[in-house]
């Protein structure tokens, strides 16, 4: 009776185990707001309909300087063509653990847009950096960049983080 309780606890220690590492690593879901800053039809059918679109933004709303390109098929651009260039559109964000060891953040969604990823995709891409002023002596020499996010970033645009 004693060995079966000792297996009980053990099994119930590893079910706790198992479920926190997975809770650590669960998805989520952001929305936030970016600005549009490009928009580009990369290729069209015969008749001028875009078949492939870079729609460019800036995560204004986030401190440093965040800009992505992702790439969307013929449904994406039927839709996202309807925004310009300076438009402040909503994007909902899924924030999930990739298969390297860290979490990647992928838009979904562009306004009303749902944007279908392609796993083949090499076109989509990020540009995360936090900038300020670099100063020796006191006095402002310029400027410093980072590219891996810091504190200042992850706690106001958190789907930016990696770890």
């Amino acid at each position: 009776m004693h060995r079966g309780a000792g297996i009980v606890r053990t099994l119930a220690f590893g079910a706790v185990v198992v479920a926190t590492v997975a809770a650590c690593h669960r998805p989520k879901r952001y929305d936030t707001n970016v600005e549009v800053t490009r928009i580009s039809v990369v290729r069209k059918d015969q008749t001028g309909k875009p078949l492939t679109l870079d729609f460019e933004v800036s995560y204004s709303e986030c401190p440093g300087t965040q800009i992505e390109v992702i790439r969307g098929d013929a449904e994406f651009a039927a839709c996202a063509s309807k925004y310009k260039v300076g438009d402040k559109v909503g994007v909902a964000i899924d924030h999930e653990w990739a298969d390297e060891g860290h979490y990647k953040w992928t838009i979904r969604k562009i306004g009303d847009c749902a944007r279908a990823t392609d796993p083949d995709d090499e076109a989509s891409y990020a540009m995360v950096r936090e900038c300020d002023d670099w100063s020796v002596n006191g006095t402002r020499v310029g400027f410093q960049c980072k590219y891996i996010p810091e504190k200042k970033l992850i706690d106001k645009c958190p789907w930016f983080r990696r770890r």
